[in-house]
């Protein structure tokens, strides 16, 4: 079954085609809108987004397609030398991972160039098969992030990278890296043992520490300590992750309620605090079978997923719903925004999106969610 890529928010670079293109001068789109993809491929498209620009790639073929010198709907195409494994893109770059470990960037210009990438990689043990063969290379790179200040990567043998630099080593065996996030100055990473690091700038408290601070290296975040966590995001400011457990954290930089907590009190005149430095657990609305029959103790909907951009988060629950909070002025939580242009609780944005994946970008977001074609889009609802 072929399946759709949709996004709402702005798009007033044209990074997005779509055949509502009279809307894209308007710079916002408010509901979830079916994208057209740069070319006919299979269902294996990769895609990363940047505030004016955003990146698919599939096979061995990237695009770069928005605001890339001087105006609106550029396009850049470029071929890589193998089949691309993962994407990660900046305001001014994006970094591509080949499925054989080589690392490129690529210029988010219109005669940007690849570039391969030569690491600074140090002198490690390498892992034999009986028969004195090596099993893998430890120079190669398997997972990257990075933002508009940070570029991270990280190889086989667990070495962190700040581009092109090495700065940390984690344990070689048997510990293994899950996921790798990056917000606009920090970075997060989740490890097969539910274990969080953080590290790089802290003064809006995105890393979890009790001192807001810069850390040169990644630190366990001790307020998570003992709790398995499954899932990580980070935001532009912020961070967010769940737990095995079915409980969702969030902590750093709530401006615009991206934390999913009050940014008011009550009366309306003062603030509550705008930075949260320690994770702070949340108190999830009812889902499913509670609004069906009012029993609140029966809602099992967990979240399982949850994503950031710089001032708004998605949640994705087990049900399939998706819930926002955050910075809503370009229309980034498939809604007409309000005044005041936030929501600073979890709302639901759409209803039984089964087989979801997300993606937000940062400065001004938009959202991409595949979804089955047809009938199925057809029943899903966006809240307005």
């Amino acid at each position: 079954m072929r399946r759709q890529l949709l996004f709402t928010g702005f798009n007033a670079f044209g990074q997005h085609k779509s055949s509502k293109n009279s809307d894209r001068t308007s710079g916002r789109y408010v509901a979830l809108t079916e994208i057209q993809l740069p070319a006919n491929a299979t269902d294996n498209w990769l895609v990363a987004l940047s505030w004016r620009y955003t990146a698919y790639a599939t096979g061995s073929k990237l695009w770069l397609m928005g605001l890339l010198d001087a105006a609106p709907c550029e396009q850049l195409e470029v071929e890589a030398p193998s089949a691309i494994k993962a994407l990660a893109v900046c305001d001014t770059h994006c970094l591509v991972l080949l499925q054989n470990g080589e690392l490129y960037k690529l210029p988010a210009k219109l005669d940007g160039k690849l570039q391969q990438l030569s690491l600074e990689f140090p002198q490690v043990a390498q892992k034999r098969s009986i028969f004195g063969e090596t099993k893998t290379n430890p120079n190669l790179i398997t997972h990257i992030a990075c933002g508009l200040y940070i570029n991270v990567a990280i190889s086989a043998a667990n070495m962190v990278y700040s581009l092109p630099s090495c700065l940390h080593q984690f344990p070689q065996y048997p510990w293994r890296v899950q996921q790798l996030e990056c917000g606009q100055e920090h970075a997060l990473l989740l490890n097969g043992n539910g274990d969080v690091y953080s590290w790089g700038n802290g003064l809006r408290g995105q890393l979890g520490q009790v001192t807001l601070e810069v850390e040169e290296t990644p630190q366990l975040i001790e307020a998570l300590a003992g709790i398995k966590i499954t899932h990580i995001a980070a935001g532009g400011w912020h961070s967010a992750a769940i737990s095995a457990f079915g409980d969702l954290y969030t902590w750093g930089l709530n401006s615009n309620g991206q934390l999913g907590m009050r940014v008011m009190k009550p009366d309306g005149i003062l603030k509550e605090p705008t930075v949260y430095p320690l994770p702070q657990l949340h108190d999830l609305p009812a889902c499913c079978a509670a609004s069906a029959d009012g029993d609140e103790s029966a809602d099992q909907c967990d979240p399982v997923k949850v994503i950031a951009g710089s001032r708004h988060t998605m949640l994705m629950r087990s049900c399939g719903r998706l819930w926002a909070t955050g910075w809503s002025a370009h229309g980034q939580l498939g809604k007409e925004p309000k005044k005041p242009a936030y929501v600073d609780a979890f709302e639901v944005v759409c209803d039984k999106a089964s087989d979801t994946r997300a993606a937000c970008a940062y400065k001004i977001m938009h959202y991409l969610y595949p979804k089955p074609m047809a009938t199925q889009l057809a029943s899903t609802k966006v809240s307005s």
